[in-house]
């Protein structure tokens, strides 16, 4: 076998690793996000009280306090492989118990909602453990810049598969199983995280990797301090998918009020969504590896508000699928595109050194504000309405493209080199 065939055999895993282990962290966090929402509102649970689950949503936020533990230790001997495998049995742990606290009638009467909330904590803490080891591993795994781009556009294309999977299709089978069975199958989509695992061999270690707790703290934080413009590059990290995040919290309850049946919604907006995701993501790497990131940034990152406010439409317009397919296509190519583009800038804003807890804290920082606006955001549809509260989420997208710019101008968002270690 030639020195070209092997390259393209070795590159080839880390892409595939990419992509099953997307799967598994994007099916867990619809769950959180969207099945969650859809069961308590088939319940009869009201608006406001359903926007109250987005705070169960805050581990997500606060990762970074346990991700130096994650680089510092290596349970079964295996620093990202063991601690993938432990989130991933908890995750599983986590969605079953949903399957046993009875009708969505009876949690949204009262006396279930309170375990339903620590059930969508348990699986949201999980998650997020299983997102440090992911963006670690990912991170380890794909030393170069090249590699960096093509697995992230898998990892996004395996998010999205999960996300989809477990949306699109918990919807449809909500209607046609009922909701115990939706979320029996979800904790048996978990399992790929562990088939993975079997192909997937542990990363190399850094020699200066953190060797206790105290080096796993000072050293990111100190790392990220000694940079040009720190500040400048976290408020863009905090606010440039702002105004996505807060509206994307209540979407399926806005296509739900708008007109549309869950049966509609998962086949329109899930599946066909995925389409229009998977070339927003391939377009965006198009963009980046032919004109660089920051110029995909740059792109999809105005597209985020005209997106926000075409939505409105939907209020407007009789409840038709064509409308839907339209906005949803919109919808998805975009914040597919920006995703990815986010994706691969944090990538590059981490040391191997410190990749776990570097990554967790620049995706602590960018999920923080979301995730607390997610809480009151059923109040917001209270008052403002919904075309108002997509307006508001299209205005609170433009402060981070001012400070895009303003990284652009200064060259801060570069990051650190790419480690000398050999790529595949």
């Amino acid at each position: 076998m030639d020195a070209a065939a092997t390259g393209e055999k070795s590159s080839l895993r880390p892409i595939l690793t990419s992509l099953s282990m997307g799967f598994t962290a994007g099916a867990p966090f619809i769950v959180v996000v969207t099945l969650v929402q859809a069961w308590l509102r088939d319940g009869g649970t009201p608006v406001a009280v359903i926007g109250l689950f987005a705070m169960a949503r805050i581990p997500y936020s606060l990762k970074f306090l346990w991700a130096p533990f994650l680089d510092c230790t290596a349970p079964f001997g295996f620093r990202r492989k063991g601690w993938l495998l432990i989130s991933q049995a908890s995750l599983a742990l986590g969605l079953l118990s949903f399957a046993t606290e009875g009708t969505a009638a009876g949690v949204a009467g009262g006396a279930g909602l309170g375990a339903a909330a620590l059930s969508t904590l348990w699986v949201s803490f999980s998650s997020a453990t299983q997102d440090i080891a992911v963006d670690a591993y990912r991170r380890e795994d794909l030393p170069t810049e090249k590699l960096l781009a093509d697995g992230s556009t898998a990892y996004q294309w395996g998010y999205r598969l999960g996300m989809v999977a477990l949306s699109g299709g918990g919807l449809i089978a909500a209607d046609a199983w009922g909701w115990e069975t939706v979320f029996r199958l979800s904790a048996g989509a978990v399992l790929l995280g562990p088939i993975t695992l079997l192909w997937s061999p542990e990363p190399p270690a850094s020699e200066s990797r953190p060797r206790s707790l105290a080096d796993s703290v000072k050293g990111p934080v100190l790392d990220f301090l000694a940079r040009d413009r720190a500040l400048l590059l976290m408020s863009f990290v905090l606010l440039y998918r702002l105004g996505e995040q807060l509206i994307a919290s209540l979407n399926t309850v806005f296509f739900m009020d708008a007109g549309y049946t869950k049966t509609e919604i998962g086949i329109v907006v899930k599946a066909f969504g995925l389409t229009a995701t998977l070339a927003g993501v391939s377009i965006a790497n198009a963009v980046s590896r032919k004109y660089g990131n920051m110029k995909a940034l740059w792109i999809f990152g105005w597209l985020q508000p005209v997106n926000m406010a075409a939505l409105t439409a939907l209020w407007i317009l009789p409840a038709r699928l064509h409308y839907l397919a339209f906005f949803v296509a919109l919808d998805h190519v975009i914040v597919g595109g920006a995703g990815l583009a986010f994706t691969v800038f944090l990538s590059a804003q981490t040391r191997l050194d410190y990749t776990a807890t570097q990554y967790a804290i620049l995706t602590s920082v960018m999920a923080l504000p979301a995730n607390f606006l997610a809480s009151p955001s059923g109040w917001l549809v209270t008052v403002l309405g919904w075309p108002g509260f997509y307006l508001l989420g299209a205005v609170l997208a433009l402060p981070g493209m001012m400070l895009l710019r303003s990284l652009r101008r200064g060259g801060a968002a570069a990051g650190p080199t790419y480690s000398p270690r050999a790529g595949p």
